[in-house]
């Protein structure tokens, strides 16, 4: 490298890392070729305790750009976590950019184990969980189930697992089934996994002959997970199965919070006519039935509440 090449680089690295003139800097960084690599390695591992990171994530998307991989593989790779929080939260952020870049521009066993690894150790971060379900694994299910206890990255995974479709229903189900063997002991965040993963499988769908597979799931411990496997088993679920459903919602609405309980009641009383994949029937159970058990359950409810408002 001359003299002269070397300025170039300088001077790119200089605007790329300028507030005011960082974009232009990105290109003319692009502009000098591989050349500029190590300088570009050298603004993207450097640390920021303020917790800035336009910088860096410009270094990233020159590094892209260059189809330079093998640096961002070796920056998602360091297992370093910074204590300070706000330089955390800026460290965070370059890594989501890099992810995104990785995903975009190499999709080999190196890029997915590298953004597998990341999400295991980060699953709150949406840019590596949107990276991670756009190599379209199914491998990386279980992690990105994991994924939809996060509130920052949920809708990331949710859209990763429906991008498989079906093809994730024999990673999905038994994740939904996984309650442990003592279901009053089991952590609020695995309850919460498994409804988010039940309402993917609703979603997503089954055909009637995978029904027995969740069957169980309709007398699950856990109120919200019953109820989503009540639905499940009204849209795609044998006939004969679905009045057994209903009177399960109408239990479910004894041992509900306001807020379940408001969601049940308006289930039952907009239930929708549909036909299950493979089956003949309607997958409402009747009309007439549906609606004498709704009148019922309505009337069950108020007669509870009644009670409980005369007690207190």
């Amino acid at each position: 490298m001359d003299m002269t090449e070397r300025s170039d680089i300088a001077a790119a690295i200089e605007r790329l890392c300028s507030l005011h003139d960082g974009d232009s800097g990105v290109l003319d960084v692009i502009k000098c070729g591989r050349a500029a690599i190590p300088a570009l390695c050298t603004v993207l591992f450097q640390r920021e305790p303020s917790g800035l990171f336009a910088t860096r994530c410009r270094a990233v998307q020159a590094l892209a750009a260059l189809k330079a991989h093998d640096p961002l593989v070796q920056f998602l790779s360091d297992g370093h976590v910074a204590a300070d929080p706000v330089e955390r939260m800026g460290d965070e952020a370059v890594m989501d950019t890099a992810a995104r870049a990785l995903a975009k521009g190499r999709r080999d066993d190196v890029a997915f184990h590298t953004l597998l690894r990341l999400a295991e150790a980060r699953p709150y971060l949406s840019g590596v969980i949107e990276a991670l379900g756009a190599l379209e694994r199914t491998e990386a299910i279980p992690v990105l189930a994991g994924a939809l206890t996060e509130d920052g990255s949920r809708q990331a995974a949710a859209a990763a697992i429906l991008q498989l479709g079906r093809a994730a229903l024999p990673t999905l189900i038994p994740i939904a089934k996984a309650g442990g063997p003592f279901p009053a002991y089991e952590s609020h965040v695995s309850r919460k996994k498994r409804k988010g993963v039940l309402e993917l499988i609703e979603t997503i769908g089954i055909r009637t002959k995978d029904w027995p597979s969740l069957r169980s799931l309709v007398r699950d411990s856990d109120p919200q997970v019953a109820f989503v496997a009540c639905r499940i088993c009204m849209e795609f679920g044998p006939r004969r199965e679905r009045s057994g459903a209903e009177r399960r919602m109408g239990q479910l609405l004894l041992q509900s919070d306001a807020k379940l309980e408001d969601e049940i009641e308006t289930y039952l009383g907009l239930q929708p006519v549909r036909m299950a994949a493979g089956d003949d029937n309607p997958s409402r159970a009747g009309a007439g039935t549906s609606s004498a058990m709704r009148h019922l359950l309505q009337g069950i409810t108020r007669f509870l509440r009644g009670i409980f408002r005369l007690d207190h």
